[in-house]
């Protein structure tokens, strides 16, 4: 299951990526960002991964120039309120400094109001992190309020206020990139018999989002608007 957008692809996390997150989980870079900043343990991995694993948690990796390089994620969904949590992390302080954190941050946002066609979104960001909140202003995200005096600062997003800024958003990071493509899904064909991968092409399926749908020989593909 992977989605690409703007030549970066969102692979679905697998248990063949688990020691490299890990890895990535327990560097400095990436720890100083969370609450939680204790060293991960391969065991802890493993039953995190057991508990993330689901139709309610979509974690995936980045993968931009043919390299591995991040997560992103859309945790503790809630279907009913169609609702979730959006995050990214990327170890390689190379590229803190480039536009890539904003572009990929704008296509997380873009998953959740055009791939799952919600109203809501949320992040949490540190109150020192000033850089990620530049970001998640940027994209439309508010401080909810009573959070000010919170370390871990909730962030909320309608539809409405992310599509205001997508229209010049999305034009300026297609020029700077130089790639105007729609955002596409693909549940490849290897992954037909796959439960979970099934869940979510089932829950996508439903977007109003979705401009066409075909099946090719690498599987079947929904491009959105």
């Amino acid at each position: 299951m992977i989605y690409s957008r703007f030549g970066i692809s969102f692979h679905l996390l697998k248990e063949t990526d688990l020691e490299m997150v890990r890895q990535w989980r327990n560097d400095p870079i990436v720890a100083n960002n969370y609450e939680f900043r204790g060293h991960i343990t391969p065991e802890m991995h493993r039953e995190w991964f057991k508990s993330v694993n689901n139709i309610n948690n979509l974690y995936t990796i980045i993968e931009y120039a043919n390299k591995k390089i991040g997560v992103i994620n859309i945790k503790n969904i809630d279907w009913d309120r169609r609702e979730g949590e959006g995050g990214i992390f990327l170890p390689d302080p190379s590229y803190h400094n480039s536009g890539l954190p904003a572009i990929i941050s704008y296509i997380t946002t873009e998953i959740i109001f055009v791939m799952f066609d919600w109203n809501v979104g949320y992040a949490h960001v540190l109150q020192e992190n000033k850089s990620v909140q530049q970001f998640v202003k940027m994209l439309g995200y508010e401080l909810e309020p009573g959070q000010e005096d919170v370390h871990n600062q909730k962030w909320i997003i309608t539809r409405e206020s992310f599509e205001i800024k997508s229209r010049k958003l999305s034009k300026a990071i297609s020029v700077l990139v130089q790639v105007n493509d729609p955002g596409t899904l693909l549940i490849e064909t290897t992954e037909y018999q796959n439960p979970l991968v099934l869940q979510w092409e089932s829950m996508v399926s439903r977007s109003t989002r979705i401009k066409k749908t075909e099946t090719t020989g690498n599987g079947r593909i929904y491009l959105f608007e």
